[in-house]
């Protein structure tokens, strides 16, 4: 097992598939721009042996699958059922929602258990403003066809000064009427955001949400596990939410997670964009391959902060 001075290791790895995204939310990229599939990236069988390799490597447990969008590219059927046979506690999936109803056999039939959805607005307009098209209704319809199939779902949502801060207290409603976990997370200073006035305009901290939902419901901080990013509370007889407050209570000492891009490459940190290309690893001999990479996972931990500072890398571009 690798760990560094602070006790930290590696334990969950997060696999984007693509950089594409068939959403350009303005929290994430500038101008309305969508990302494109990278012109090197993986194929699903790499992204799998790399996999493999990682547990074995540096003990990973747990994958959740990302993107980009991953549910976009043609890599996500057979990813999906490739590491849904490989030896880890948990595979969880991240989507922004919009085409759970065309995956919707292809995700309940993997036996997948775990998917979080981004949703910012249950306002139409607001919505298709944030993330520069989409369709509110049919992320609505994914969400209610993953809950029929018995997943757990949690929602995500970016709350923002200037554009969706109304929609704070409707959404964890929403969710708590359907026994959902809705997560709240606080703007992140990455991308075009760092350095930029829009990120202070825009910024919304924890104790302001707990605020307005304090208007409307009582509730406590609760148990969370060990290196989880959220903040935990529950609202008694209802259900629990959670605020990943990246700013107002950086988790940094207990992070245990590492990234995958579709490229090929590994960040042991959001906030260092140092990266460590695994792709010439996969075709060598295991007695040559595993030890290279156990060397990169040295560095790669060791890339990891004590405190986020922010980084220029777009997060859709890591996984999120």
């Amino acid at each position: 097992m690798i760990v560094d001075k602070q006790g930290r290791r590696f334990r969950s790895l997060r696999v984007s598939l693509t950089a594409a995204c068939n959403y350009a939310c303005n929290y994430c990229v500038a101008n309305g721009q969508r990302l494109l599939k990278a012109s090197n990236e993986l194929s699903a069988d790499q992204l799998i042996a790399a996999v493999g390799y990682l547990i074995e490597a540096a003990g990973i447990d747990k994958v959740r699958i990302t993107g980009g969008e991953p549910l976009i590219t043609d890599k996500f059927d057979p990813f999906l059922a490739a590491v849904m046979k490989l030896p880890l506690q948990d595979v969880s999936l991240t989507t922004n929602g919009q085409f759970l109803k065309e995956k919707r056999d292809v995700i309940v039939d993997a036996g997948i258990q775990r998917i979080n959805i981004s949703l910012d607005s249950l306002n139409p307009l607001r919505f298709r403003q944030i993330a520069s098209g989409g369709d509110l209704a049919s992320v609505l319809e994914g969400i209610d066809l993953m809950l029929e199939a018995g997943l757990r779902v949690k929602l995500n949502m970016v709350p923002l000064r200037s554009q969706n801060s109304g929609d704070i207290v409707p959404l964890l409603q929403y969710s708590l009427e359907r026994g959902i976990e809705l997560r709240y997370i606080e703007l992140m200073r990455m991308g075009h955001l760092v350095n930029n006035a829009a990120f202070q305009a825009d910024f919304f901290p924890r104790e302001s949400i707990l605020d307005m939902i304090r208007e409307h419901y009582e509730f406590e901080r609760t148990d969370a596990p060990f290196d989880s990013t959220s903040v935990r509370y529950e609202i008694p007889g209802k259900g629990f939410f959670g605020i990943i407050a990246n700013e107002s209570a950086p988790f940094c000492s207990s992070c245990t997670r590492l990234r995958l891009s579709s490229d090929g490459y590994l960040y042991g940190c959001i906030s260092n964009n140092n990266r460590h290309f695994i792709g010439d690893l996969l075709d060598l001999p295991r007695h040559r391959g595993l030890p290279a990479l156990q060397d990169m996972l040295v560095n790669a931990l060791g890339d990891k902060q004590d405190a986020f500072k922010g980084e220029v890398t777009v997060m859709k571009l890591i996984g999120g």
